[in-house]
């Protein structure tokens, strides 16, 4: 899910792969895996992605159409 909607939104933004790249600071050959969805990329990494976009993480990580989370889960009581 996370390379189709890279994949979807760079090419929107006609950025090319390379381009793309430098601009999250990433190697080409990891964006291909990214983008293959062989990539387990770091939070960082996502963050990057979104933010070069100009979209949230959260769109990154969803299925187009899909409608947002109400709300976040409550924390553990044990956890604070």
């Amino acid at each position: 899910m996370l390379g189709r909607n890279v994949t979807r939104l760079r090419k929107q933004a006609k950025i090319t792969k390379q381009k793309f790249a430098l601009m999250v600071g990433v190697g080409r050959p990891f964006l291909n895996r990214i983008e293959n969805g062989t990539a387990d990329p770091r939070l960082s990494v996502i963050l990057r992605l979104a933010d070069a976009l100009e979209t949230t993480p959260q769109e990154l990580l969803t299925n187009p159409g899909e409608p947002p989370t109400q709300s976040m889960p409550k924390r553990h009581a044990r956890l604070g």
